[in-house]
């Protein structure tokens, strides 16, 4: 059953040519099942799950050789993830970055993911080596540039982001390029035409509220030298919320909301899902690949937990009306069930990759530029 679930995996990586080597194909196939199994990413805790019929070392061999040799096409995996959304759906680009320190080295990853706020998956990510920490405009401005070589700004609902992605330049580009977007800003920041009457009422964030319970919006203010409008309030925890962005200013802190989607993400990519961060990798290129491997499972996994919610069994609500679990954490346990059965999760996976294809004969239909990128 295991090796009739992996050619039904191998189908997919045909359709897109994340690898050119047939066996490395198989391999990766194998070894997205393995890491959903084990959900470990140490390469000792992978091999146990990989192939019964070798002995562990060999597996663990076979990994450590996949990591140091297999190139991997980023730009075809970004086109798998894109296609598993319909291709009627705009969808949220939301930019972050997450880091850790493993000894004396510090991973530091800047990631972008799609949603179309049920689901939400990985798009691009970099390992930046800068010793600040924090990503540059130029970091940023090529990850989007390779977002849209896939995705038509017309599909593109909102981009949003953090403090940490300002700047002239940067706010620049997506105005440029007619994408609505909407980030948070520094206090400090200056806005331009923010009086001084204004100002002192901000200054005082714990009263804020009480006066304006809506918060306080602005039109047409520069911001690092860009027109655009300003939302001005308190979020949850009493902290000062600066919004700023090409929609409406009202409708900032809805559109901010939506955020939240890349933690979701990185807390079951990082910990409670694949535990990512116990890797001890220190080679970025391998960093890459691994995070590549990782969002492959965890793309499998999220549709499969949707699936479950949708066709068989509705995950509960909690109290504060977020899901009880996630649909990746659910479709990890989904499939780790059914791999000790014998033909449920074949079909699951023949559908899955059936809708992919669907959608992407879609996409081509409609984006020229798209035919030579994909073998569908």
């Amino acid at each position: 059953m295991r090796y009739s679930l992996t050619n039904e995996i191998n189908k997919l990586i045909d359709r897109f040519p994340i690898l050119s080597h047939l066996s490395r194909k198989k391999f990766l196939a194998m070894y997205i099942l393995a890491l959903i199994n084990s959900r470990n990413v140490q390469f000792c805790e992978t091999a146990n799950h990989l192939n019964p019929e070798v002995k562990n070392k060999s597996n663990e061999t076979r990994i450590q050789d996949f990591y140091r040799k297999a190139e991997l096409n980023f730009d075809q995996i970004a086109l798998l993830f894109f296609c598993i959304f319909p291709s009627s759906q705009k969808l949220d680009i939301v930019i972050d970055r997450t880091e850790w320190d493993f000894g004396k080295y510090q991973c530091n990853i800047l990631m972008v993911v799609l949603s179309n706020r049920t689901l939400t998956l990985p798009f691009y990510w970099e390992l930046l080596d800068n010793k600040s920490g924090n990503s540059n405009t130029e970091n940023r401005i090529d990850l989007v540039k390779k977002c849209l070589d896939i995705i038509l700004p017309q599909r593109i609902s909102l981009f949003v982001g953090d403090r940490e992605f300002v700047g002239h330049h940067w706010f620049k580009y997506l105005k440029y390029n007619k994408i609505n977007f909407c980030f948070r800003i520094p206090k400090h920041h200056n806005i331009v035409h923010y009086d001084e009457h204004m100002n002192k009422i901000v200054q005082k964030a714990e009263h804020l509220h009480q006066a304006y319970p809506n918060g306080i919006t602005l039109s047409n203010r520069l911001v690092d030298g860009i027109v655009g409008n300003v939302y001005i309030g308190t979020g949850k925890d009493g902290e000062l919320l600066f919004l700023f962005g090409n929609l409406a200013a009202p409708t900032l802190p809805k559109y901010y909301e939506r955020r939240w989607t890349i933690e979701s993400f990185f807390q079951n990519l990082k910990g409670r899902g694949f535990n990512l961060k116990i890797t001890h990798l220190q080679n970025s290129e391998k960093l890459k690949k691994l995070i590549a491997c990782v969002s492959l499972a965890y793309a499998f996994c999220s549709n499969t937990g949707l699936y479950e919610h949708r066709k068989v069994q509705k995950i509960k609500n909690k109290n504060h009306g977020r899901k009880s679990t996630s649909f990746a954490r659910k479709g990890i346990d989904i499939i780790r069930d059914l791999l000790k059965q014998t033909e449920l999760l074949d079909q699951l996976v023949e559908k899955f990759v059936r809708i992919i294809c669907i959608n992407a004969r879609k996409i081509i239909a409609k984006s020229d530029f798209l035919h030579e990128k994909m073998v569908i």
